[in-house]
């Protein structure tokens, strides 16, 4: 049964490679429906083909013959250094995953918690309050799952803390 498969190839370069030579190998490889990326540094890159194969073993022997043959053809001097294969339906599943955690700011840690907005910000000098993920002019914002994992742990009897000892 034919199915398609996914294969990324990651590649280094002892050379900086153009960034027109990508859209040109991109231009060979177009029956894979390919995507590609280029490091910063103009050394390294990643190369996404979609081949259809009846098995990972021919779909991993297929990707990896057009992406070396067409890096061999344009970045003579890449290697490919990486490859990762997996079927439409994990393909699927990785990208219905979110890109970034759930986030709380100081309202929802305010509800979390049951006490007040002043509270929840005050929490953020307490020991082990998680540092936030993301900086915005509105706040700092916690992963959520850092912040329910603090509540469930912090110490929450009156009076002063114990000396660590």
């Amino acid at each position: 049964m034919h199915t398609t498969w996914h294969a990324r190839l990651e590649w280094v370069s002892s050379d900086r490679t153009d960034p027109d030579v990508i859209l040109t190998l991109m231009d060979e490889l177009t029956d894979h429906a390919p995507s590609a990326s280029i490091a910063p540094d103009e050394h390294a890159g990643s190369i996404t083909l979609a081949v259809d194969a009846d098995s990972f073993d021919a779909a991993l022997s297929s990707a990896l013959e057009s992406g070396r043959t067409a890096l061999q053809t344009h970045i003579p001097t890449a290697t490919v250094v990486g490859i990762e294969v997996i079927d439409s339906d994990a393909l699927d599943r990785e990208l219905d995953k979110p890109l970034f955690p759930e986030v709380v700011g100081f309202a929802e840690i305010a509800e979390m918690a049951g006490v007040s907005r002043q509270r929840a910000r005050a929490l953020r000098q307490s020991p082990g309050f998680p540092a936030p993920v993301i900086e915005t002019a509105q706040g700092p914002l916690m992963a959520k799952a850092a912040i329910e994992r603090w509540l469930e742990t912090r110490n929450t009897r009156p009076g002063p803390r114990a000396a660590a000892g």
